[in-house]
């Protein structure tokens, strides 16, 4: 057997495996009707702003979490600004 004949099954039999256990587990599609739904009823302003906030949004989730220190950003700029000079 071919090397690209098997790795075209082995994808084909993956794909066929977790398509329908990521359909029904997951509701990833729901979830990107919603915000679709919420971005018509919204403006193109706003919509492109929440793309733009998902980094801040995270960063505050992940101080929540404690998974990165409120001062960390703070000594990350100052650590550039002294490299750069």
């Amino acid at each position: 057997m071919s090397h690209f004949v098997l790795v075209v099954y082995s994808n084909a039999l993956a794909s066929l495996i977790l398509l329908p256990t990521a359909f029904f587990f997951t509701r990833i599609t729901l979830m990107q009707n919603c915000v679709i739904i919420g971005v018509r009823y919204s403006s193109p302003t706003l919509a492109s702003v929440l793309a733009n906030l998902i980094l801040a949004f995270t960063f505050l989730l992940a101080v929540i979490f404690r998974f990165v220190s409120a001062a960390m950003p703070f000594v990350f700029v100052v650590q550039g600004i002294i490299s750069c000079l």
